[in-house]
Order: structure tokens, then sequence, then C-alpha cells
């Protein structure tokens, strides 16, 4: 299912975190992991982990001394929502967004092979039902 709440860039940085993290994490481990990208405080991450709480992105675990956090959202079924509203302005064409994409030069060799794997496999499956 897509997720039709969009994130603020913000948002979507701790969310990575959490998304790719093992476990569910302190905010000040969530702080360090991003000291690279962000010059924020513990108390900004604090601010922000509440924020997507409320918004049903993150679980809080408050049962211990320190409070845990995760994700209670798959990154797939956000990613699917930010896709659905990318087609959706690119003129609801899956075409015209791909077409944008080669156009810009933004598709890597890599990317290329990847995403004919993805439609042959599409098709196949398409094929054998």
């Amino acid at each position: 299912m897509a997720i039709k709440e969009r994130l603020a860039d913000a948002e979507l940085d701790i969310m990575r975190v959490l998304w790719h993290s093992e476990k569910a994490m302190k905010a000040s481990e969530i702080t360090k992991s991003l000291t690279k990208k962000r010059a924020w405080t513990r108390q900004t991450v604090h601010v922000l982990l509440s924020r997507l709480e409320n918004k049903g992105f993150v679980k809080a675990d408050r049962s211990g001394y320190y409070h845990l956090f995760s994700a209670a959202v798959e990154e797939s079924e956000y990613l699917a929502g930010e896709s659905s509203r990318m087609v959706k302005k690119a003129g609801s064409s899956v075409h015209s967004l791909l077409a944008s994409l080669i156009e810009a030069d933004e598709l890597s060799d890599e990317d290329i092979i990847s995403i004919s794997d993805m439609l042959n496999a599409k098709r196949r499956e398409i094929e054998g039902e």
C-alpha cells in the first residue's frame, strides 16, 4: 500500500537512518549517524521523531531508560507513494516520467540494466498469468 503523506527533507533524513538500521535506535544514535549531513542537536532530532511518530511513520518504545525508535512504515511503501506523486506530476504517464529521466541523462548504465531487468521480470510475470 502506498503512503499518501509526503515527508519533509529533514523527516526523510531521519527515516532513511531508521530504514537502514537493523535495530531500534536511541535519539543520540540517530543524531550521531546524521552528523556528516546535518548539524542537529539531539533536541532537534527528538522534535522530528515526535512529528514522525504523530504521522504514524515512527514507533517509539518508552519502556526502558532510553527511548528506542524504529520505522513503522516500510521504505518501499513510502517510495511507492512518492513514485505515484511523481507520475501524476509528469502528466499521469510513467512513459513521460521515464522519458524525462532518460533525456536529462539521469540514468547510469547500472540504472538502465536494473530497469530493463525489472521490466523483463514484470513482462514474464504478466505473460505467465
